[in-house]
């Protein structure tokens, strides 16, 4: 008589299957919970809701998602669940307030908006004129000439600064990061401040487009100056080793091989300390005042700005001078953006090993 055990049969789990599905209910969860709760509140309650946002909506986010997280996917799990859900957040409100602010000025901005406004100075505007009549036009070249004459004295100095920190390497090397940083700390009204004591006060130089430019080079200088040296950072040693090996002098390897290697990347520095200034109104109401005419010489009398132009209109309390001021802002929001885009595209790529 033979003996015959029977195996018992095991079936193949695959744990990982259920295991999603519970990942996607318990995000569903996360989700949903919180927005009935907010929705309850909101329409229930009279409380404001960026109240509710902060006080229910966020802290019932967290527990929910702590909760499901515990018995989906264990404790060990939670901190990663409620990380995800204050990055999330803080993402979401982030491009909700950047989406409203362009929404606004979009909306505001866009009735005055045509060609006319584009080309036109307000040398016979009053306050109360049509929108047709009028424009932007000369404040818009007169901020070209101020960006321009700004860019011509701070972007040398600034590429300077970053060759003589990250390949000259320098004694003072330490010391002239330091005043690069220390710099990028002044107020925007200091800046100009500084101009209007050192050139117009003392009567070296008026109201002017050159004097603007002063001042905006101190506040560009900070950000090419520290883009650039971390650009330069990313040329390869070898590159400058290999050329010091076939005899080539400390600035034939700068000229040569350092900066022809990092040449999208200084634009993208020069892209950047442009779009950092071109919106500031501070030093520009101290150094060149304004007009309503078209001041084509950079030396000589005040010059308009959009920036100041913004400040003028917005402060007078007529519509169509407000109207006006929208257009305008909605004009330098799109030069800033053009700014940022090319800053974007011409920006060195990274390769990963």
């Amino acid at each position: 008589m033979s003996l015959t055990l029977e195996q018992p049969q095991i079936k193949p789990e695959f744990p990982w299957k259920n295991k999603k599905k519970t990942v996607m209910f318990a995000n569903s969860l996360i989700v949903v919970i919180p927005m009935s709760v907010y929705a309850l509140f909101f329409f229930l309650t009279d409380l404001p809701g960026a109240l509710i946002f902060l006080v229910i909506f966020l802290p019932v986010q967290i527990l929910v998602a702590a909760i499901t997280t515990l018995f989906a996917l264990g404790k060990r799990r939670i901190g990663d669940a409620v990380l995800s859900v204050l990055s999330v957040t803080a993402f979401s409100l982030v491009l909700a307030l950047l989406g409203s602010v362009l929404f606004s000025v979009a909306a505001r901005g866009l009735p005055a908006i045509r060609l006319s406004f584009l080309t036109q100075n307000n040398i016979y505007i009053s306050p109360t004129t049509d929108l047709t009549y009028g424009g932007v036009g000369h404040a818009l070249l007169g901020t070209l000439t101020v960006v321009f004459i700004g860019s011509i004295v701070s972007v040398p100095l600034g590429i300077a600064s970053a060759i003589y920190i990250t390949d000259m390497k320098g004694r003072l090397g330490g010391f002239v990061r330091f005043i690069v940083q220390a710099m990028s700390g002044v107020p925007s009204i200091v800046a100009g401040l500084f101009i209007l004591a050192a050139f117009i006060l003392t009567d070296f130089a008026g109201f002017s487009a050159v004097a603007g430019g002063l001042a905006y080079a101190i506040l560009m200088l900070p950000t090419v100056a520290r883009t650039s040296e971390e650009v330069l950072k990313l040329v390869p040693q070898d590159l400058r080793d290999a050329a010091t090996a076939l005899g080539s002098s400390r600035a034939r390897v700068i000229m040569k091989i350092v900066l022809p290697t990092a040449k999208a990347g200084i634009i993208t520095a020069v892209i950047l300390g442009i779009a950092r200034v071109i919106g500031e109104t501070a030093p520009l109401l101290l150094t060149t005042s304004n007009t309503n005419g078209t001041n084509l010489n950079p030396f000589k009398d005040p010059i308009a700005t959009i920036p100041v132009y913004i400040f003028q209109f917005l402060g007078s309390g007529y519509e169509t001078s407000i109207q006006r001021a929208w257009g305008a802002a909605l004009v330098l929001m799109i030069v800033v953006g053009i700014l940022f885009a090319l800053a974007r595209v011409l920006a060195p790529k990274r390769k990963v090993n």
